[in-house]
């Protein structure tokens, strides 16, 4: 397995200006990687009373499930589907149906959205402790849109790409209220994880907002 490293470096990173309508007192980095893959990343998209308030209500209210996995086991995360009406996400033989956008997941898709991408779809991953974790996976199913806005909220974890070919493993730390955007050929030639961490970390929750293309 290829050396961890950290994206600074071997990644070209350029301030992205006029990007959005967000960028106050923070800079919008861009990450350009090997085959076409590029990454965006803000390290305090929200501000931290905005994330934590978000965090909180997002926890309390929202109805999570733990879905199967596997080999009958359950996936290592809680999981919740918001969307545009009719709106459906499938993958690894799990279907997810968009419920109602609340209030609050509006609010939040404007403020992606008006950095890039347009979208239609959130998946949401609550992640409770150390122990709960998302495996290396692409999200290239072939209904998915290039573009996925990915939102941290929360306890701190690190994020981890690595390249389908050379193998080359790299990392970026997902705080509370940090955006990262995946883009390009990221689901093509790079796959992504959240692994198990055995250090002390509290709850944090995931919303990765994506364009889910109709197939008809």
């Amino acid at each position: 397995m290829a050396a961890l490293r950290p994206f600074r470096d071997r990644c070209t990173f350029s301030h992205t200006p006029g990007v959005g309508d967000h960028q106050e007192d923070h800079s919008l980095q861009r990450i350009e990687l090997r085959d076409g893959g590029i990454l965006l990343y803000d390290a305090s998209f929200l501000s931290a009373d905005e994330a934590d308030r978000s965090f909180a209500e997002l926890r309390d209210q929202v109805s999570w499930e733990q879905k199967p996995a596997f080999f009958g086991h359950m996936q290592p995360r809680l999981t919740a589907s918001f969307g545009d009406t009719g709106t459906t996400y499938r993958y690894s033989g799990t279907v997810n149906i968009a419920r109602t956008w609340t209030p609050l997941l509006v609010e939040l898709k404007k403020k992606i959205e008006a950095v890039l991408g347009t979208y239609n779809y959130c998946l949401l991953n609550r992640y409770r402790s150390g122990a709960d974790s998302v495996g290396w996976h692409a999200d290239n199913e072939p209904e998915m849109g290039d573009v996925i806005g990915s939102l941290s909220l929360g306890a701190t974890r690190t994020f981890q790409i690595r390249h389908n070919i050379t193998k080359e493993t790299q990392s970026m730390i997902a705080r509370n209220g940090s955006l990262i955007i995946m883009a390009g050929t990221m689901q093509q030639f790079w796959k992504h994880t959240i692994p198990k961490t055995t250090k002390p970390v509290g709850e944090r929750i995931n919303l990765t907002f994506r364009h889910i293309r109709s197939k008809e």
